[in-house]
């Protein structure tokens, strides 16, 4: 019994004393390997942050860099823009009530033709330059020309409307500019895109298809001159159309403000042959 006892607990000691061993042999075995591993992504970790440090300086893009990717069509876009503004300066100051039909204008103006005094009304319109001094002027003279009692009203709406035209000619050009810039941007930066499309399939066509960055700089020209194209003509489009109502509202407004004046003197004449 003892024997037996004694060759169970020798037997198990040889057992875990070999499982002792062999687990120990392991752990030795897989230290090696754990330093391998802890230090294999090291590389990959530095690596990783040097493309993360380059991504960053890449993607670091201002507006100066972006123009000059752009080429030579992103000046001519440049002055584009810069007229853009000027106009539209331009068109905020003198499109205004003062430059159309003066209050003060009118109500000197309404005084005289109400008292029929026509030579003190050519004077106010002379020296007040104005949309509504302009068209009563050459109103005036029509109807000093044909005298009180023969006044043909369609063509003193005709002269008065010649008037009209003729001193806002050069408001209406300068709204036009709108249009034409609205419609030459888009084209400039589709010049801009196709030049450096061309350059782009020539570096291709030299051999660069191994290295995408060689001909990079030419896509970058072709995308950003439409998109500069683009950006210039939206805003000159929207303020082709709000300054033409505007100047449209404008001489509206003065013609019915002359058609008053001269509508004052036909009552004035009116009664004064009742009278």
């Amino acid at each position: 019994m003892n024997c037996n006892f004694f060759a169970i607990c020798s037997l198990l000691v040889f057992v875990f004393s070999n499982l002792a061993l062999q687990a120990q042999d392991e752990f030795d075995i897989s230290l090696p390997g754990e330093e391998a591993a802890a230090t294999v992504p090291q590389e990959p970790a530095a690596s990783s942050s040097a493309a993360a440090e380059g991504a960053a300086e890449v993607g670091e893009v201002n507006l100066l860099g972006m123009i000059k990717q752009g080429g030579w069509s992103m000046w001519i876009l440049g002055a584009f823009s810069f007229a853009v503004i000027g106009l539209l300066i331009f068109c905020l100051i003198d499109l205004q009530k003062k430059n159309f039909y003066p209050e003060l204008l009118y109500q000197a103006m309404a005084g005289d033709m109400e008292a029929m005094d026509l030579e003190a009304a050519l004077l106010k319109a002379q020296s007040t330059p104005s949309c509504l001094s302009g068209v009563m002027y050459a109103s005036i003279h029509y109807i000093t020309e044909r005298g009180y009692g023969v006044i043909d009203s369609e063509k003193l709406e005709e002269v008065m409307a010649a008037a009209s035209r003729k001193f806002n000619r050069g408001r209406v050009r300068t709204i036009n500019y709108f249009s034409v810039i609205a419609q030459a941007a888009p084209m400039m930066g589709l010049l801009g895109t196709v030049s450096g499309m061309i350059g782009a399939f020539a570096k291709l066509s030299q051999g660069g298809t191994g290295d995408p960055s060689a001909f990079a700089g030419n896509i970058s020209e072709a995308l950003i001159t439409t998109a500069s194209g683009l950006v210039v003509a939206l805003p000159a489009i929207f303020c082709y159309f709000i300054f033409r109502d505007r100047l449209q509202g404008m001489v509206a407004e003065c013609d019915e403000h002359a058609e008053e004046l001269i509508g004052i003197l036909r009552r004035t004449v009116v009664h004064s042959h009742e009278a």
